[in-house]
C-alpha cells in the first residue's frame, strides 16, 4: 500500500511542477535570463530548507568517507545546479510535454555512466531503447528544427539540462549510499543551492518574480523531488521505479493540451511520445 501511495504521489507532484513552471514561463513575458537564474536559486533554497523534513522519513545520521562525500557533493553541485539553469532559461520557449520527453535523456545517460563506472555493459535492448527515445524526441521537436538534424538553442538547452540531470541523479544516489539516505539527499540539495547562489552572485542576477510565484514554484518543485525520494525509500528498485514513472510523459502531454492549450501538431506529439515511451521501457 505504501508503494502504491508513493507512485500516486509521484504522478501528481511530478506532473504539477513542470506544468506550473511552464505556465509561469508563459505568463511572464519580459523576464530576463538572469531572472531565471535567480528564480532557480530561490526554488532550490526552498527545496533545501524543506528537505530537513526528511528526518521524519528516516533519522539524520552521517557515515562514509569524508573525501568521497566531498567529491560527490561537488559533482552534484555542478551537475544538479547546472541542470536548473538551462532548464529555466529554455522553459518559456519549449512546451511542457516536449520538455518532459526531452528531459528523459537522463535515462540513457545514467545507463552509460553505470556501464562506465560499474562495468555494467549495455544490452542490445537498452541500445535499441535509446535509439527509439532519440527518434521520439526528433518527431515531437518539429517546431525547434533548423535543418534536418539541427535544432534551435532552446531545444539544445533542454537536452543539456536532461543530460546534467542524468549525471546528478547518479551522484545523488551515490551520496545516499555513502553518507546515509537522509544525509546524502540533504547534501545533494544544499550543494545545488550553494552552486546556484554563487551563479546569482557571478551574474548579479536580480529577482523579477512575485513572492507568491516563487513560493508556489519552490514548493511544487520540492514535492516533485520529495516524491522521487519517497519512491526510492519505499520501492528501492530503480529499474522498476523508472519503468513505471516513464508514463508521466503521456500524462503531461495530455495535461498540457487540456490545461495550457498546447495542441499544435498534437498527433505528431502523441506518436512521438509513444515511440519515446517504448524506448524508455526497453532501457529498464
Amino acid at each position: 500500500m505504501a508503494a502504491l501511495l508513493a507512485y500516486l504521489f509521484y504522478f501528481v507532484a511530478a506532473s504539477a511542477s513542470p506544468m506550473q513552471r511552464r505556465w509561469l514561463a508563459k505568463k511572464e513575458s519580459a523576464v530576463s535570463n538572469t531572472g531565471q537564474i535567480h528564480l532557480a536559486f530561490l526554488v532550490s533554497l526552498i527545496m533545501a530548507v524543506l528537505g530537513f523534513l526528511l528526518v521524519f522519513l528516516q533519522p539524520l545520521t552521517f557515515s562514509g568517507n569524508p573525501v568521497t562525500i566531498a567529491l560527490l557533493a561537488i559533482s552534484t553541485a555542478l551537475f544538479g545546479g547546472g541542470y536548473f539553469i538551462p532548464n529555466y532559461i529554455a522553459q518559456k520557449h519549449v512546451e511542457a510535454g516536449i520538455t518532459t520527453l526531452v528531459m528523459n535523456i537522463y535515462t540513457p545517460v545514467a545507463i552509460v555512466l553505470s556501464s562506465l563506472l560499474l562495468n555494467e555493459g549495455l544490452t542490445p535492448l537498452q541500445v535499441g531503447g535509446t535509439l527509439l527515445l532519440l527518434v521520439g524526441m526528433f518527431v515531437v521537436s518539429k517546431k525547434h528544427h533548423l535543418g534536418n538534424f539541427r535544432f534551435d538553442r532552446y531545444f539544445l538547452l533542454m537536452l543539456l539540462s536532461g543530460t546534467m540531470l542524468g549525471v546528478s541523479l547518479v551522484t545523488e544516489r551515490a551520496l545516499q549510499h555513502e553518507a546515509g539516505f537522509t544525509a546524502g539527499t540533504l547534501i545533494s540539495w544544499w550543494s545545488q543551492c550553494i552552486f546556484l547562489g554563487l551563479a546569482v552572485l557571478a551574474t548579479k542576477a536580480k529577482n523579477e518574480y512575485k513572492f507568491a510565484d516563487i513560493a508556489t514554484t519552490g514548493i511544487l518543485r520540492y514535492f516533485q523531488s520529495l516524491s522521487w525520494v519517497i519512491l526510492l525509500f519505499f520501492v528501492g528498485n530503480l529499474s522498476v521505479i523508472s519503468a513505471v514513472t516513464t508514463f508521466k510523459v503521456v500524462v503531461i502531454f495530455a495535461a498540457a493540451a487540456l490545461l495550457l492549450n498546447e495542441r499544435e501538431d498534437l498527433w505528431r506529439k502523441i506518436i512521438g511520445s509513444i515511440i519515446a515511451l517504448a524506448g524508455l521501457l526497453l532501457m529498464k
